[in-house]
């Protein structure tokens, strides 16, 4: 009887150490990071907003680092930043080696490294064509409209900041970062303070509001360090947004 106890708890131990392993390599939410702001932006001269506005960091690109229970990077985790129910944020199309842009399910994919990382800017625009007057605002997502994934699994959810408040839409002007995204953002910010929701699109400081500072932040991007002439562009050419 000793011995069937021994055999058995042996198996038990056995069994514990194979799913142990098995799971080993399974994204853990609590282990894994993923930055609370995902900016989107354009491009300038053909090639991904660099992020290296001279106002502090603005959070481009962004890192997304997976790792599982045990805290162990996965490498070859399959990371998608999913815009699904970011309905005032539209993704541009345009072709950046490791990541691809699914325009059906609105996400962005991408691949991590060794280290268990994917760094990467997202591209897109703003469907905002400044119309509302305050204190209405323009409909859109609050905060933690992003939903980030690996392997299937959800890690976090995020907030989408634009700096292209108008860039998806048609017409000369809209494409690119420029006075007419100013001038919308200036009546997201009139409108929030007479009282109108929080969207995530006007915070550019990424302080969790949307006041004067995100006019001064957006202001430097335009006026001093313009890293978003081009909008969606790529391939030496214009592209389109996703629909």
């Amino acid at each position: 009887m000793t011995s069937l106890v021994r055999k058995a708890a042996l198996l038990g131990a056995c069994g514990l150490f194979m799913a142990s392993i098995a799971s080993a390599a399974v994204p853990d939410p609590a282990h894994s990071s993923v930055p609370a702001y995902i900016v989107a932006v354009g491009t300038s001269s053909g090639t991904p907003d660099p992020g290296t506005a001279v106002y502090p960091p603005n959070g481009v690109p962004i890192t997304i680092t997976v790792r599982d229970f045990l805290n162990n990077p996965i490498s070859g985790s399959n990371v998608e930043i999913n815009y699904s129910n970011c309905s005032d944020t539209k993704l541009c199309t345009a072709v950046i080696a490791g990541r691809t842009v699914d325009c059906t399910n609105r996400a962005v994919r991408a691949s991590t490294n060794a280290a268990g990382q994917v760094t990467l800017t997202v591209l897109g625009g703003g469907n905002n064509a400044g119309t509302t007057t305050p204190p209405a605002i323009f409909g859109g997502a609050g905060s933690g409209c992003i939903r980030v994934y690996a392997d299937g699994i959800q890690l976090a959810t995020a907030t989408s900041v634009l700096f292209d408040m108008n860039g998806s839409l048609p017409g000369a002007g809209n494409n690119g970062v420029n006075g007419l995204d100013l001038s919308i953002l200036k009546n997201d910010t009139i409108a929030t303070g007479f009282g109108a929701p929080y969207r995530g699109r006007a915070d550019v400081s990424r302080d969790g509001s949307v006041n004067g500072l995100d006019l001064s932040f957006l202001k430097t991007d335009v006026v001093v360090a313009p890293l978003s002439v081009s909008g969606c562009f790529g391939g030496g050419t214009a592209q389109p947004y996703c629909p």
